[in-house]
């Protein structure tokens, strides 16, 4: 289902200048169908780019009516600990730290934390506690940017910076 949310709302989304980072369907009786997006140009997603988004794909998901029953729509950032969905959110973030959760274990371990080297072939390449390691695309299970103190810190510099 949430690929063929995905699908659906792919090309209005897109149109407006953001790109879907991920399209997350929970609930039972009433379902919350969460949609993650990023600005295209790189900049900060605001409040009034999610209201865009969600007033057009809205439209978009009430006349093809693919989502069976009553649901609630959230359009909302991907936020600095972004998920890592695609192989090329891999690529594009090389160099940050990320965390990431393996479907089967790897040497013992389900979860990794690290610092993403980028991608070879459907090798996802990581450097954890200065071991260089590689897990193949189909074994993740989620993957996110980390927080780092370096990036708290830009950010906090970066918003002081304005209000100055």
């Amino acid at each position: 289902m949430e690929q063929r949310v995905t699908n659906l709302i792919e090309s209005t989304v897109t149109t407006l200048g953001f790109d879907i980072v991920k399209v997350i369907i929970h609930g039972t009786s009433t379902k919350v169908v969460e949609i993650l997006i990023e600005r295209i140009d790189g900049e900060k997603v605001q409040v009034n780019d999610c209201q865009i988004v969600s007033r057009n794909i809205s439209a978009v998901l009430d006349v093809e009516d693919i989502i069976p029953g009553k649901y609630f729509l959230e359009v909302s950032s991907a936020g600095v600990e972004r998920p890592l969905v695609k192989i090329t959110d891999f690529e594009k973030f090389a160099g940050r730290e990320i965390k990431i959760r393996l479907k089967a274990a790897f040497n013992g371990n389900l979860t990794y934390k690290g610092q993403l080297l980028g991608v070879d072939g459907e090798e996802v390449k990581l450097k954890s506690k200065n071991i260089e390691m590689s897990f193949d695309y189909s074994n993740i299970k989620n993957a996110k940017l980390v927080l780092t103190e370096d990036m708290f810190r830009a950010l906090l510099n970066k918003k002081i910076k304005k209000e100055s």
